[in-house]
């Protein structure tokens, strides 16, 4: 066979190869950028400002209150596409030391913070606040819908309503007193969920002051 036709043969089977190659690029571009490029959550909480705060709560009413916030951050290098919290199971620690499932307790998502919405963008080397839950003046708690009668609290007894982007009718996202587990998801469309614990400790008292209620009335934590 001659040499130049034999090169030839050759040429145009790596013009081939090349051409099936950047039609396999083209189609499916958006596949291999995700290999290389994702988002990647870190979850972290302090139990002081600003992951949590005083707000004032306002509807035909106004009282104190605190909410107690995560701080997600997305440490990869894609923006996280409708990122989302999920609260997924809550235990309360029992007196003879074993965690319990609170099986009444609602599994949905969380809100974002100032948002209230249960989606948004995350851009690499950016923070959003979640809300979990907040906590009210329990003498204003009639005031504000926010009573469960099965938790049979006086008004000197402080609660925590978790922020689910939907409120139970039966109130069952509201709990007492008591040291509790918070297992949340956090995922977007292009990345893959992460599994988190909180940890809350609520004592019951009630302070208006921010910073005695976040040392003494209430705590919050990322369980590592």
């Amino acid at each position: 066979m001659n040499s130049s036709v034999a090169w030839g043969t050759v040429a145009d089977w790596f013009v081939v190869l090349g051409t099936l190659i950047l039609a396999a690029v083209a189609l499916f571009q958006d596949t291999i950028r995700g290999w290389f490029y994702r988002p990647k959550f870190r979850v972290s909480c302090k139990c002081e400002p600003p992951d949590c705060i005083a707000i004032p709560i306002t509807s035909q009413f106004v009282t104190d209150s605190i909410f107690l916030r995560i701080l997600v951050e997305n440490i990869g290098n894609a923006t996280a596409q409708t990122a989302e919290v999920y609260a997924k199971e809550l235990r309360l620690l029992r007196l003879d030391g074993n965690w319990e499932i609170v099986s009444s307790f609602p599994h949905m998502n969380l809100k974002w913070a100032n948002l209230g919405q249960m989606y948004t963008r995350i851009v690499p080397g950016m923070a959003k606040h979640c809300d979990v839950g907040h906590i009210i003046d329990p003498s204003k708690r009639q005031d504000f819908n926010e009573n469960a009668p099965q938790l049979r609290l006086t008004s000197a007894i402080t609660s925590l309503a978790f922020e689910l982007i939907v409120r139970p009718n039966n109130m069952s996202h509201i709990v007492g007193p008591g040291d509790y587990e918070l297992d949340i998801q956090v995922a977007a469309e292009n990345v893959r969920p992460i599994t988190r614990t909180l940890q809350i400790s609520l004592k019951g008292t009630w302070d208006a002051d921010e910073e005695t209620m976040l040392r003494n009335g209430v705590g919050i934590t990322v369980k590592r």
